[in-house]
């Protein structure tokens, strides 16, 4: 099923032990477009979902009785600062059981089973990736009109099966998301605030007593600050068993400034609480 922009939803029926249809794809992108940077309101969801059921030909609200085994909760926010730099100071999410990886044009956190995976994209970074795959002059366009924003845009997967994603957002069908949009967002507002940002690796060096204690904890304390409280403990993980106990005493003495009084951190939720107001409603309220 093609969309507009080549956006593609991806239709599977299987055969045999238990019969079953599968959807997969980008609702938002199908929607508005693969190069759309909007988001999906309320009302347009509600409107997309009726599309659907008309290309499938199946009857009115039969689809809002289907199962989610998987969700993508994202928004995009233009925020006062380059987006490329936002993205690398982040450094960490708050839960022990997410780790960090890096791939060209975002971040990733993600469970050891990836049932639940955080992301945050660098909307300037994936343009510049399209430049060299320009089919049409629309795409031409709307590169050379984007090319200069800072869209900065984390995405939070729950999946592997529906008991998760009800655990985690409180739905289980589509009707479930119809009836409840705001629930998504909520969820969303939530996860933001897992981030991590980098501290001030700019600390100064006061010594009092003038020793070389004074300067290792320095030294220990502007890596801390720097890559975050999950990023320092992936370093004391490849410690030796005996002295990971004594490392983890040492860093809890040192200040870790990866929270909320983090001023980066402070505008980017605010940009993307600002951003997700219109899609709590409806356009006719």
């Amino acid at each position: 099923m093609g969309g507009d922009n080549e956006a593609f939803m991806t239709i599977e029926i299987r055969r045999g032990f238990y019969n079953d249809c599968r959807i997969y794809g980008s609702i938002r992108k199908w929607y508005h477009g693969a190069l759309s940077e909007n988001d999906l309101r309320w009302e347009e969801f509600i409107e997309a979902i009726e599309n659907l059921e008309r290309i499938l030909e199946l009857p009115e609200k039969s689809l809002y009785k289907w199962n989610i085994s998987r969700i993508e909760v994202g928004l995009g926010a233009k925020t006062p600062y380059d987006s490329t730099y936002v993205t690398t100071q982040i450094v960490g999410f708050k839960r022990s059981s997410y780790k960090i990886g890096d791939y060209e044009g975002y971040r990733k956190f993600a469970t050891k089973s990836q049932d639940r995976i955080a992301k945050i994209y660098d909307k300037k970074t994936e343009i510049r990736k399209k430049i060299g795959l320009i089919k049409s002059i629309e795409e031409s366009d709307f590169i050379e009109r984007t090319k200069s924003l800072n869209i900065f845009r984390p995405e939070f997967i729950v999946q592997k099966g529906k008991a998760n994603v009800r655990k985690d957002i409180g739905v289980e069908t589509i009707g479930d998301i119809v009836a409840h949009y705001p629930r998504l967002l909520a969820y969303f507002l939530r996860q933001i605030k897992y981030f991590q940002f980098k501290g001030n690796s700019d600390l100064e060096f006061n010594p009092t007593k003038g020793n070389i204690k004074e300067f290792t904890d320095y030294l220990l304390n502007v890596a801390i600050n720097y890559l975050g409280a999950v990023g320092i403990r992936n370093v004391i993980s490849q410690l030796a068993p005996n002295y990971k106990s004594d490392a983890r005493r040492k860093i809890k003495k040192l200040r870790v400034d990866t929270e909320v009084n983090n001023p980066i951190k402070k505008d980017v939720i605010r940009a993307l609480r600002n951003q997700s107001i219109d899609l709590f409603r409806r356009k006719t309220l």
